[in-house]
C-alpha cells in the first residue's frame, strides 16, 4: 500500500480539474482502487494531521486494498482549491474546515458564535442526527458526503495591541479571518476589521503589521507559529470548527461494501484521535504560549455572546429549512 506518499504536486489544480484520471478510484492495473486524498496544509496542523492519521488507519482496516495517494501542503491550492478539486472528482477525500459553509449554507451552522461552550456538546451533535443531517445536505449540494468529524478546536483571538475582554477591546483591530462571510459578519459586529488573508500567508503579515492578529483554535496559532508574533492570546472560544473528512460520493459509491465499511471504521477512528489531539493540546499550549511571553487572558464571553446575537439571527435565516431552529431550541446558550 502506498500509503502517506506526501507528493509535492502530483496534479496541478487546473490539470487536476481537467483530468479525472488522477482520481484514483478508477483503480490500476491489478484492480486495486486508489484513493487520492488532499489537504491544504502541512502536518502539524489539525486538517493535516487528521487527514494523515485517517491514512493510517485505513492502512490498519484495509491492508492492499487500496492505495492512497497522499496530498498535504497546499499541493492541490488553499481549502477552496481543495474542495473544487474534490467536488470535480479529482480528489477523492479530504480534510476541509470553515470553507464548507461557502458551498453548502447548512454548514453555517458551525459558524453560529457561542453555540457551543464544551466538547461534549459537541461532539453529541456532531456525531448524532444532526451531524448525519449535515453530510446528507452535502452529498445533495455539492456531490461529497462527510465520513467523520475532527476537530480543528475553540477558535481564540490573538493580537499586538491589548487583550481582548470586551468587544470595545476588538474595535478597529485588523483580524485576519478565513474567507467565509459569516465570520466576517461577526467580527464587524464586535467592531473589528475583519481581513481575509491565506492563512499561509497570515504569519508574515502579522511580522510586518499587515494585521494586527488573528482568531484560531490553539493547534493551529501553535501550528503556524503565529504566537512567535503576538503579544496578547485571548480565550474567547467564540466558535468551535470541525475538520470535516469528506469524500467524492461518486467515489464512494464506486466501492465495494466490505471498503467502504473499512472507510468508515477508519474515519470514526481518525476522528477520535483528532479530538484527543485537540484536548491534550489546549491543555499543553496554554503553558508553552506564556513561557514564550505572550499574555494570557479570559474574555468576557458573556458581553461578547450578547453584542453578536444578531449575527445568530442572520445565520440562521441563510440556513435552509427549520434545521437552524432545531439547532438553537436544543444547544443555544
Amino acid at each position: 500500500m502506498r500509503s502517506l506518499h506526501k507528493a509535492a504536486a502530483v496534479c496541478g489544480l487546473v490539470a487536476a480539474l481537467a483530468l479525472t484520471a488522477c482520481s484514483g478510484t478508477s483503480g490500476n492495473s491489478s484492480g486495486i482502487p486508489e484513493l487520492v486524498l488532499a489537504v491544504e496544509t502541512s502536518e502539524g496542523d489539525p486538517l493535516a494531521d487528521m487527514l494523515l492519521a485517517f491514512a493510517e488507519e485505513v492502512e490498519a482496516e484495509l491492508g492492499d486494498a487500496v492505495e492512497l495517494e497522499v496530498q498535504t501542503g497546499g499541493a492541490i491550492g488553499d481549502e477552496e482549491a481543495v474542495l473544487q478539486a474534490l467536488r470535480g472528482g479529482a480528489v477523492d477525500i479530504a480534510a476541509v474546515s470553515s470553507s464548507v459553509a461557502n458551498v453548502d449554507p447548512a454548514f453555517n451552522i458551525m459558524e453560529m458564535p457561542f453555540l457551543f461552550t464544551d466538547r461534549e456538546s459537541v461532539a453529541e451533535f456532531l456525531d448524532g442526527d444532526f451531524g448525519a443531517e449535515l453530510s446528507d445536505s452535502l452529498v445533495s449540494s455539492i456531490g461529497t458526503r462527510v465520513l467523520s468529524f475532527g476537530e480543528n478546536g475553540f477558535r481564540h483571538i490573538t493580537n499586538n495591541e491589548r487583550p481582548i475582554v470586551t468587544a470595545e477591546d476588538l474595535a478597529g483591530l485588523r483580524i485576519r479571518v478565513p474567507g467565509n462571510p459569516a465570520r466576517v459578519s461577526l467580527f464587524e459586529t464586535l467592531g473589528a476589521s475583519p481581513t481575509q488573508i491565506d492563512i499561509g500567508e497570515a504569519y508574515l503579515a502579522l511580522d510586518q503589521g499587515v494585521l494586527d492578529g488573528q482568531e484560531n483554535p490553539l493547534k493551529v496559532i501553535d501550528a503556524f507559529s503565529f504566537y512567535e508574533k503576538q503579544r496578547y492570546l485571548s480565550l474567547t472560544s467564540h466558535i468551535y470548527s470541525p475538520v470535516y473528512l469528506t469524500m467524492n460520493d461518486d467515489s464512494w459509491q464506486e466501492l465495494s461494501a466490505e471498503i467502504q465499511q473499512g472507510l468508515g471504521k477508519a474515519a470514526a477512528a481518525a476522528a477520535e484521535r483528532s479530538r484527543t489531539a485537540g484536548a491534550e493540546a489546549d491543555e499543553s499550549l496554554i503553558t508553552k504560549f506564556t513561557e514564550a511571553g505572550v499574555e494570557v487572558n479570559e474574555a468576557n464571553v458573556a458581553q461578547l455572546r450578547g453584542i453578536v446575537s444578531t449575527v445568530r439571527d442572520e445565520i440562521a435565516a441563510d440556513i435552509p429549512g427549520d434545521f437552524a431552529d432545531r439547532v438553537l431550541a436544543e444547544y443555544a446558550q
